[in-house]
């Protein structure tokens, strides 16, 4: 049995030589710290399964997978004790098409008060989404230090339908506690708003004994649960986001009836490796995790010890694998930091305008720890070189 360590996670994929996106965007003296995915191989039974699969050689439709759904299910209820009505479920090829249909539903069935709640910063697609569904967002401002909610009472609700949650949240990193939750919760039903939870991080929390809250376990009702929807995926805390297996989970059949009108007509169905891939994660995936979440928090641990040599404030990683630093202090005439650091430093991160934060940067911490150090030398060297405001 192999043994998850710092050994396995610190071996390299020269990923540079393949297909990877993250590696092959920029030139190759570039250090790709940028798009959400891992530098890691995936745990040893994902592979066998996926290898077994590939070699009965016939990829015909494949019907969807109950024993992956099982697994799924399974899952979340010894991990998390939330129990998930199989009817619940409505298998997707990512979250992504899942808060597209969810703003899609939102302009459908409530065109008078269409508008959705997203919090700010947030992965850029929540925003996209509403954008391209025709509906208009409110932004909820969060602080990145501290409290991150406002206080809820002053928020004017007329108009809005729905608000779209990420718990854990992207780019800040933060784990909402069940109290934050019951707040949100506690607004939406208040305002008969549709709640959305995007929960795509919620294998990623860094520190024992804290886990995440899945927003539908913390429901106190039946009719405060059929205003709920979830989205779940193996992908990013597994690291098969190429393979395209998510979930919906959506108690009301009618919401969820909506919810999936013409998606056998709009969008592809679960492919037959990402079925596999799934149901191998949730079923033996769990001593890779743990082991991959120590190597995070020796790379957090780098991160935060060079933040604080550049004076440069960061957000308090909780959840993710994903930093996001504060750059506003830079003096970088006009320049955008993440433009700036590809210039000066040939290290790739995500700009945070797109995540509604100019003047900051989100870093992608899952590499090898010798990958990041380069990045981060680079990164410094190209900071002494500037004068501050």
């Amino acid at each position: 049995m192999t043994a998850y360590d710092f050994d396995f996670f610190d071996r390299p994929l020269h990923r540079e030589r393949g297909d990877s996106v993250k590696w092959t965007q920029f030139g190759p003296d570039v250090v790709p710290l940028w798009i959400a995915d891992m530098d890691f191989r995936a745990c040893d039974e994902i592979v066998a399964a996926l290898t077994r699969r590939a070699q009965e050689g016939c990829y015909g439709y494949a019907r969807d997978s109950q024993a992956a759904i099982q697994a799924m299910l399974d899952y979340h209820r010894e991990r998390y004790g939330w129990e998930i009505d199989p009817e619940w479920v409505v298998p997707q090829p990512g979250v992504v098409t899942s808060l597209n249909l969810f703003c899609r539903l939102l302009r459908d069935a409530r065109p008078a008060r269409s508008d959705v709640f997203i919090n700010e910063p947030v992965y850029h697609h929540f925003i996209s989404a509403a954008a391209l569904r025709g509906i208009r967002e409110r932004r909820v401002a969060l602080s990145p230090f501290g409290v991150p909610l406002p206080d809820l009472s002053t928020l004017d609700a007329r108009g809005a339908g729905g608000w779209m949650l990420c718990n854990p949240q992207n780019p800040l990193g933060h784990l909402w506690s069940e109290g934050e939750l019951r707040g949100i919760l506690d607004f939406a039903a208040a305002n008969d708003l549709l709640l959305a939870s995007d929960e795509i991080h919620g294998g990623l929390v860094l520190d024992a004994p804290h886990l995440y809250h899945p927003l539908l376990r913390l429901t106190r009702s039946d009719a405060e649960r059929r205003r709920l929807m979830a989205f779940v995926a193996p992908s990013k805390t597994w690291n098969i986001p190429g393979l395209g297996c998510a979930f919906a989970i959506i108690p009301d059949p009618e919401i969820r009836s909506h919810f999936s009108r013409d998606n056998d007509q709009l969008i592809p169905s679960v492919n037959l490796f990402g079925w596999v891939g799934a149901e191998a994660a949730y079923r033996h995936g769990e001593p890779w995790r743990l082991g991959m979440l120590a190597y995070l928090r020796r790379n957090r641990a780098l991160m935060e010890g060079a933040a604080a040599a550049w004076g440069l404030p960061l957000c308090r990683l909780e959840a993710t694998y994903l930093a996001f630093l504060d750059c506003r202090s830079l003096a970088l005439g006009g320049e955008s930091p993440r433009d700036f650091f590809l210039r000066t430093a040939r290290v790739a991160l995500h700009d945070g305008a797109i995540f509604g934060a100019p003047g900051w940067v989100r870093i992608n911490l899952a590499t090898q720890t010798a990958t990041l150090r380069v990045a981060l030398e680079r990164m410094g060297n190209a900071l002494a070189a500037l004068p501050r405001h």
